[in-house]
């Protein structure tokens, strides 16, 4: 048979994809558990399978079947048993499948929903963390289970918590999250942790006798997010909750080691630096508390995946991982474009890469024992598959291929890395993607497209839209400008007293410069567009240049003053800006300085306003206030707006309503910088 044409990336490609978040080693070393989004596309229906992969190569086999979401599967360290989470009942539960196969089974039912798990050292037991059902909820479930209708939604909803609503996951339970112990055998679950804190994050010690785990337990916690702290408890539930000392900035991610006399963790110092002001490192400290000391202060990047992109999004880090002697930790770290594996010296501190190919490392597991290393990695051609490689350095060898036969029909954009002097001598790194059929000789419109965060990092990891973008017959180039993680403190922390001047300038230096480099680009031909802080910045450009012939502001932020009081997390925004002791209404000239708004009157750029009706980190009236202020000063402008849709349509959203999303992007591009209709 004739094999099939290839052709550009389309938006209908998002059915095909495959991606892949984790890797989990057995015991024994020979094979591999990692769970597989896929959709079913008549239905629109997004799910995870886990899938085994044998150390030694071979075919992935599949393990679980069905349309629910089977996911974060870990190994019994007797590796007898593998735990995961599923929505087979309708909410998260615990469940449980032999690891030499067959038919799997719910170990929890509660009326909550399961959100992490951690196995005990002996295997009789599970720790989870558990977030428990309002009692509205849950009668509300009771009733319509006897039949009785009109019970979709609840009659009111009755807020008390300040943190009460989170994007993604709508309106939050007013209950904290717990920590329960889980027995294998029996099913039978006995509470552990309850205390009107959240609770997270647990860890074992070696020998099994005790919990550990971090928790907020500041008086004014949902005004003080960063003052996490680690404590102990006994796994049987007997004795006081014990505080482990460390500092007074957050700490998170604790895993003891294997002598049980240290912990290590992840956080900073300083409480009084939010996330913009400070990296994410890697801490020891004695099990009896004490002073922390820093293992990745000199190497000023985040322990953690700060990376971003549209296939898996913005997954954070796995955490730390002890080398059975006790001397060594190993954790993922953000650097320059990468997300890589690094290696600390516990005892002398200091780190350096074991792993350092260009890519991003979304999980990792280590073999110590015949020193082999195994890691989900993506790169500009692959979503994510699992590899392995001797751990002391070699040839990565390729153990699954999710998206290898739909891929290989597809013809990519081509990638330029360049990396460009800012104002007052920074670096900003970047890239372009060419069209496929890309002849030099021609001329091609261009694209700026600026990411979220601000504070997280383009990585040289794939991004399908660009690829739908440059297949249309585009340029589109982009870069991590100051505000970016992954570069330094100096980098990330410098525009913390507000946006719209340092990342401005380097977003312009950027284009400035590949226009130079791309003569082929036509300098009268230069859309810009972005989501979120991306979005934020196209307001803040349509407001201060005319240099862009089209905009397509996404998920923006437009309105400092009345986004804190709508966001999610908007009640502590002014607190990224150094404002902690004045609320933007006591410092409003400056706050309506930093907001776009205040300059829309001079934009004169033709727009394209997306924004999701659900939207709860940048809630919709911040694109409604752009649309509305372009239409009537005569600027061209449409609003697109998605139901049921969360801040993370572009990468997490229905598909059909994603594909809606590229084509009205591309539409508007194409209607004035293509001159189609």
């Amino acid at each position: 048979m004739p094999t099939k044409k290839i052709r550009a990336f389309k938006p209908v490609d998002l059915y095909e994809v495959k991606q892949v978040y984790r890797g989990r080693l057995s015991p024994d070393g020979t094979e591999l558990v990692t769970a597989a989004e896929a959709i079913n596309k008549a239905e629109n229906k997004k799910y995870f399978n886990l899938y085994v992969q044998p150390v030694k190569g071979g075919p992935v086999r599949q393990f679980t079947r069905g349309e629910a979401v089977d996911s974060s599967p870990e190994y019994s360290p007797d590796g007898k048993l593998i735990a995961f989470t599923s929505t087979r009942s309708g909410k998260p539960q615990l469940h449980l499948i032999h690891a030499d196969g067959g038919e799997s089974w719910q170990l929890t039912k509660m009326e909550g929903f399961v959100s992490g798990f951690t196995w005990a050292p002996d295997s009789k037991s599970v720790c989870i963390t558990y977030v428990p059902q309002d009692e509205e909820a849950k009668d509300r479930e009771k009733q319509s289970k006897l039949g009785k209708k009109g019970l979709n939604s609840p009659k009111k909803r009755h807020i008390k918590n300040f943190f009460y609503k989170l994007d993604g996951a709508g309106y939050l339970p007013e209950g904290k999250t717990e920590l329960h112990m889980v027995n294998v055998k029996t099913g039978k679950t006995t509470e552990l942790i309850k205390d009107g804190f959240h609770n997270g994050g647990p860890a074992f010690t070696p020998d099994g006798k005790y919990v550990l785990f971090s928790s907020n337990k500041h008086p004014d916690h949902e005004l003080e997010p960063l003052r996490s702290d680690l404590y102990k408890v006994r796994a049987d539930g007997k004795g006081k909750v014990t505080k482990i000392a460390t500092h007074d900035g957050p700490a998170n991610n604790p895993v003891v080691s294997p002598d049980g006399k240290q912990i290590a963790f992840t956080g900073w110092a300083d409480p009084e630096k939010m996330w913009n002001e400070a990296n994410d490192e890697l801490f020891v400290v004695p099990i009896s508390g004490g002073k922390p000391r820093s293992l990745s202060a000199d190497l000023d990047r985040p322990v953690s995946n700060i990376s971003i992109n549209d296939t898996w999004g913005l997954i954070g880090g796995t955490g730390p991982v002890w080398s059975p002697c006790g001397k060594e930790i190993y954790t993922q770290v953000t650097v320059d474009g990468n997300t890589e594996i690094y290696r600390f010296d516990v005892k002398n501190g200091g780190g350096a890469p074991v792993l350092a190919d260009p890519g991003v490392v979304l999980d990792f597991a280590i073999d110590f024992a015949k020193g082999k290393l195994y890691y989900v990695f993506s790169d500009f051609e692959n979503p994510g598959d699992l590899f392995s490689r001797n751990l002391d350095g070699g040839k990565p060898k390729q153990l699954t291929k999710f998206n290898a036969k739909w891929l290989s029909k597809r013809d990519l954009g081509n990638i330029e890395e360049m990396w460009v002097k800012g104002r007052d001598g920074s670096k900003i790194q970047g890239w372009v993607m060419t069209p496929p059929d890309y002849n030099p000789k021609k001329k091609y419109p261009g694209i700026l497209y600026i990411h979220g965060g601000p504070h997280v990092a383009y990585a040289r990891s794939i991004m399908t839209e660009f690829n739908y973008l440059a297949g249309q017959g585009y340029v589109v180039f982009f870069c991590n400008p100051r505000g970016s993680q992954g570069y330094g403190v100096e980098h990330v922390g410098c525009i913390a007293e507000g946006w719209g001047d340092k990342d401005y300038s380097d977003l312009m230096k950027f284009t400035d410069a590949v226009l130079r480099r791309y003569k082929s680009i036509d300098k009268d031909r230069i859309g810009v567009t972005g989501g979120s802080y991306g979005g934020y910045m196209t307001n803040w450009i349509i407001g201060h240049t005319q240099r862009f012939k089209a905009a397509v502001t996404q998920r923006s932020v437009s309105n400092f003053l009345s986004f804190m009081g709508s966001c999610d997390v908007g009640y502590l925004f002014h607190y990224n800006f150094r404002s902690r002791d004045k609320s933007p209404w006591e410092d409003r000239e400056r706050f309506l300085k930093l907001s776009p708004m205040s300059y829309m009157t001079k934009a004169k750029t033709p727009t394209l306003v997306i924004h999701s009706e659900n939207d709860l980190r940048c809630p919709i009236e911040q694109g409604e206030q752009v649309y509305v202020q372009l239409k009537l000063q005569g600027v061209d402008t449409e609003l697109l707006r998605f139901p049921e849709e969360s801040h993370g349509l572009s990468r997490g959203g229905r598909t059909d309503r994603r594909i809606e999303r590229l084509e009205a992007i591309s539409g508007w591009f194409d209607k004035y910088l293509m001159n189609k209709k």
